[in-house]
């Protein structure tokens, strides 16, 4: 059977999935909270959301997750985040940010998701003085960036 209304939120523990899930809770929405808590914090985890501590990188959890939540949306924020850290520290990088962003595309082939919303960054558009929007051709300038843009 469909529900809709079900989200989960990767990286849920971190300052944007957890401020992302309180306003979603406004809304009466049932919130599946998901981080494997080696950058975010537990703290920020509100308790009416049901947490599950698993990786991204995780295949087979994230698609056990998924289907047996029965997700109709996943935000996916979940990802390292440090342009200096990315430079040195490339293949952990490149495997939790676009290998872990494809685990969670493909655990949901044959599922109940209808909507996936991708937080990005505005970096993959380099050293831009003027504004940025999806007409700006990418030019990331860290690895961090190309991580982000290759998600994409």
């Amino acid at each position: 059977m469909y529900n809709k209304n079900k989200i989960l939120i990767t990286g849920g523990a971190g300052y944007i999935g957890s401020h992302v899930t309180e306003r979603f809770l406004k809304s009466k929405f049932k919130i599946i909270t998901l981080d494997n808590l080696s950058r975010g914090y537990k703290k920020l985890i509100n308790k009416r959301t049901k947490f599950i501590k698993a990786d991204i990188k995780n295949f087979k959890k994230i698609k056990k997750i998924i289907h047996e939540n029965q997700i109709d949306t996943v935000i996916h924020l979940a990802g390292y985040a440090s342009v200096a850290e990315s430079m040195a520290k490339k293949k952990i990088y490149y495997q939790n940010n676009v290998a872990g962003t494809l685990n969670i595309v493909k655990a949901c082939k044959n599922s109940n998701v209808r909507n996936f919303i991708y937080s990005s960054s505005c970096s993959i558009y380099g050293n831009v003085k003027d504004k940025v929007d999806e007409n700006n051709k990418p030019k990331p300038k860290s690895y961090y960036a190309f991580t982000k843009y290759q998600s994409e």
